[in-house]
């Protein structure tokens, strides 16, 4: 996922805490030589569900190493979450990043891994934000989710976690959850004109105040606008 505008700035906390893959950036890895290829918008694998991990692989080597180069890809392409579909890999499984914030310092990024992960319950309030994904190259789009998810599933090292998200994090791991059902976010736009090009979205200051819908235009990149704040077009 990425979000509207710019992507996360700051430190990297890798799930590996390999000194070589803690803030990883392309020029250090020669435009991430050895990694998978982006899989994007209009591949029909990435319509359909993907298959369960089996756990008795999680930590066997090959999918430790599977988890590092989706690390990797992560980092390479400047996202904030990336799902195993988008590099070909049609398994449920998943990174996000979390940002943690302190005062005067720039936000430590704490990468997190699902496996198998589940939706228990999703809060019945709304909330709209700008939404981007590494395979959707090019646009954005303004996507309505749940403010709050309750999730399970399990960790890097194929223990079970559960996990309570809201705001931004709740919204980073609905996006990628979606990938592995099969699910980009342009299918959630509630409205076509809610799909904007990444070069119209850097001219918004210019739009309507109530284009592409209301809230939309002001809306702070990285934010979940509550329900209340959007109401719907007249």
């Amino acid at each position: 996922m990425r979000p509207g505008g710019p992507t996360f700035p700051g430190a990297i906390v890798s799930m590996s805490q390999e000194p070589d893959s803690a803030g990883l950036d392309a020029g250090q890895e020669e435009e991430g030589e050895g990694l998978p290829l982006l899989v994007t918008l209009g591949h029909p694998r990435l319509a359909q569900r993907s298959a369960a991990v089996p756990l008795s692989v999680v930590r066997g080597a090959e999918f430790q190493d599977r988890l590092r180069l989706l690390e990797r890809a992560m980092l390479i392409h400047r996202g904030i979450g990336i799902a195993a579909p988008q590099v070909g890999w049609f398994e449920r499984f998943f990174l996000m990043g979390i940002a943690h914030e302190s005062e005067g310092q720039e936000p430590r990024i704490e990468l997190q891994a699902w496996i198998n992960p589940e939706i228990v319950t999703a809060s019945t309030e709304q909330g709209w934000a700008w939404e981007g994904c590494l395979s959707v190259p090019g646009l954005r789009g303004w996507i309505r989710r749940p403010c709050a998810v309750a999730v399970r599933g399990y960790d890097a090292r194929g223990e079970r976690i559960s996990r309570e998200y809201t705001g931004w994090p709740a919204r980073v791991f609905q996006h990628e959850y979606d990938h592995l059902e099969g699910m980009l976010f342009p299918y959630r736009a509630a409205d076509p004109r809610h799909i904007v090009t990444i070069e119209q979205l850097a001219m918004r200051e210019s739009w309507p105040e109530d284009w592409p819908a209301p809230g939309a235009a002001r809306a702070p990149f990285g934010e979940v606008m509550p329900e209340a704040a959007c109401p719907p077009a007249r």
